[in-house]
């Protein structure tokens, strides 16, 4: 009987347990749904998907680069041809669309890969299930259309055949040399393809009694060490299996010898990866969390068995240590490490019986499953509701690249050389080429720019003389440029040799005064207005109805040049409101407009209760209360709200819910506040409709 009910128990355990991983695993796939689910928002995507259509167009690769008029005569290095040219496939098939499910299917494929290789691994269903969770968070900020998502499924497919090695025939080491051949041919980060099996390698030449290699998953004997060796030895003569022979082999090596890579945020060391955004902290945290537990417990099972992981160690004082220092190779290290430390926490867990409680193991399996359940939920919540750091869906991320402006440059003709931000630059690749060609674009490291030319490029920034001398060297005529505030080029405002001709929340246009487009500037030079969010300065222009006229002008055209120009929209409604009862109804357009183009932004807030201001003086009271509403619910300490609410109660007769909304504008503004007197005027008022109404 005792036996029966202990069978019972087990199988109700069991039936637990493959429900909890059942839930834990449908939570999974729709974290990694939401992660990898949105627009295309990668500066790179445009260049790669050039180059291919390049690539395939001419059914070659051209040894000179025709995209900038700065890298004639330069060597360059074709780093990601076939990863280029299957982008561009994709793309002519499918267009955008396409692309966001290549990038969704490739996570999708690196999870389950890596989930695999951690069961393998002797990793726990649910341990794995929390370890490919921490490895997405990893990939979070390299998930772009770019050829690193095939290389990181390179790097785990390199892992699947190092531990397969022991258990597998001894000539399975040499699959290592065509997943090496596609890697070189992909991305520069092959150099891991060739480092991983060379540590596996070494591993197995060190003494058996304190080394254990992979903990003993890794170990080989004889003749599977001859083939491997063999393999490894054979990987450098295989890399030369690509179109640009020694060039493209020593391409990494020279692309991390250029100092002024630091410049560029991906290039920066982990722990100064967050200052450039906060929004980054997730990937330095998880090397963090990653570094810490290999750490701690391999240390625990160093002091209790004498004997060490050589790989595992390897791979976190090598590719951590690279990790560190260039944190664009954060996803590479936790992807390769996660495998060497579920070995390790397998192995710890063998040892927990007998150093601790029987009850512990239990509780600690116990912990992780809430853990897993905890995080992936909280995970779920804040991508789907709270911070939607990218724009999911199928189209493209327009308030990133410079679309309009482009736009307004094929309708102009502003064709030619181009001086541009270096992060518009493949944009403009791939939209303005052969138009236009460039100054700079993502590719500066793989036409191997020299540094001085980047110098130039950055002074040109803060000094006119060193952009003068850029245009006069190169001959070009126009400039598009970052609206970004740490971007711009503050002193081409009011500059004697460029004007702007364009500008909007993304990008602006400047052309030379007295070059080809002379009748352009002076049919649509922007004097007055500015990309800025700060719209303030219009104020300065109202005391001069001259000035005020061309400002409101500039701020016309802006829309007209483009739609979704929504600085413009809150220029003009910001205005509109100055003029009094007369452009009321240009105000409630120009509001409606702007809140149009930003649906979802949590700072809309205000611009819900000049809206609903706008329609009660216009005598929409229902529109005015809806909208007022709507401002309180996407910023509840706002004021002007209630001051609506409590006129639209008043409309329709409501003196209760007036009056409680003037109480609430009393207790929340300051005794020294304008508005005080009004409020309690007003309020005053609403007590005697009150008193009259409880007379009758």
């Amino acid at each position: 009987m005792l036996s029966i009910r202990g069978t019972e128990q087990e199988a109700a355990n069991n039936t637990a347990a493959r429900w909890v991983r059942a839930c834990l695993g449908l939570l999974l796939f729709v974290h990694l749904v939401l992660l990898g689910f949105f627009q295309i928002s990668s500066l790179d995507t445009w260049f790669h998907l050039k180059e291919g259509e390049l690539y395939v167009a001419t059914r070659s690769l051209p040894t000179q680069d025709p995209f900038a008029f700065t890298t004639e005569g330069r060597e360059w290095v074709k780093y990601s041809w076939l990863a280029d040219v299957l982008f561009y496939l994709v793309y002519a098939a499918t267009g955008f669309p396409g692309l966001v499910l290549l990038r969704l299917g490739a996570l999708l494929a690196i999870a389950g890969f890596l989930y695999r290789l951690l069961r393998r691994c002797d990793a726990d269903p649910v341990a794995a299930i929390l370890l490919v969770f921490v490895a997405s968070l990893a990939l979070r900020f390299r998930l772009f259309v770019r050829p690193e998502l095939f290389t990181f499924l390179l790097l785990l497919g390199t892992l699947a055949v190092l531990f397969r090695l022991p258990a597998s025939r001894p000539g399975t080491a040499y699959a290592l040399v065509p997943l090496f051949v596609l890697w070189v041919n992909t991305h520069g980060s092959y150099v891991f393809g060739i480092g991983l099996p060379a540590l596996a390698l070494l591993a197995n030449l060190l003494p058996m009694d304190w080394s254990a290699p992979g903990w003993g998953r890794l170990r080989l004997d004889p003749a599977r060490r001859r083939h491997l060796a063999l393999a490894v030895a054979a990987l450098p003569v295989a890399g030369f299996l690509n179109p640009q022979g020694i060039g493209l082999l020593l391409f990494p090596f020279r692309q991390n010898r250029m100092i002024r890579l630091t410049a560029f945020p991906e290039w920066l060391e982990a722990w100064r990866y967050p200052g450039v955004d906060p929004v980054w902290w997730e990937p330095v945290v998880v090397l963090g969390v990653v570094l810490l537990a290999f750490v701690t417990v391999a240390a625990l099972l160093v002091v209790w068995e004498r004997r060490f992981d050589p790989v595992g160690w390897g791979v976190v004082a090598a590719m951590g240590a690279y990790a560190v220092f260039r944190n664009r190779a954060i996803p590479y290290f936790v992807l390769a490490a996660l495998p060497f430390l579920a070995l390790a926490i397998a192995r710890l867990s063998e040892h927990l019986p007998t150093r601790l409680p029987a009850e512990v193991p239990r509780r600690i399996g116990q912990l992780g499953v809430l853990a897993s359940l905890t995080l992936l939920i909280l995970s779920i919540v804040d991508q789907a509701f709270l911070t939607r750091r990218f724009p999911p869906g199928f189209g493209v991320a327009e308030h990133i690249f410079p679309e309009h402006a482009a736009a307004f440059m094929e309708r102009h003709r502003l064709d030619g050389r181009v001086f541009n931000s270096y992060q518009f630059g493949g944009y403009l690749m791939w939209r303005r080429w052969p138009a236009n060609q460039l100054f700079i674009d993502g590719r500066y490291d793989a036409i191997l720019f020299d540094e001085q030319l980047l110098e130039a490029y950055a002074e040109a920034h803060h000094r006119p003389v060193a952009l003068d001398r850029l245009a006069d060297t190169y001959a070009f005529e126009i400039l598009v440029l970052d609206a970004e505030p740490g971007s711009r080029m503050d002193h081409l405002r009011n500059n004697p040799t460029w004007a702007r001709v364009y500008w909007d929340p993304v990008a602006e246009v400047y052309v030379r005064r007295d070059g080809r487009f002379a009748r352009l500037v002076e049919a649509r030079e922007y004097r007055l207005t500015r990309s800025t969010a700060d719209l303030t300065y219009l104020e300065g222009y109202r005391a001069s109805p001259a000035a005020r006229a061309q400002a409101m002008m500039e701020l016309q055209r802006a829309v007209e040049d483009n739609s979704r120009n929504v600085l413009a929209w809150q220029g003009l409604a910001q205005e509109y409101g100055a003029a009094g009862p007369a452009a009321r109804g240009k105000r409630l357009e120009a509001l409606t407009r702007a809140l149009a183009l930003l649906p979802d932004n949590p700072g809309t807030g205000r611009l819900h209760a000049e809206r609903a201001e706008a329609l009660l003086q216009l005598g929409q009271s229902a529109e005015a209360e809806t909208a007022a509403r709507e401002a309180l619910r996407v910023d509840a300490t706002l004021l002007l709200p209630r001051w609506i609410l409590a006129g639209a109660a008043e409309g329709r007769g409501a003196w209760r819910e007036a009056r409680e909304q003037l109480r609430i504008l009393l207790r929340r503004i300051d005794a020294s506040h304008p508005m005080v007197s009004r409020v309690r005027e007003r309020l005053d008022g609403v007590e005697r409709r009150l008193q009259a109404h409880g007379a009758r």
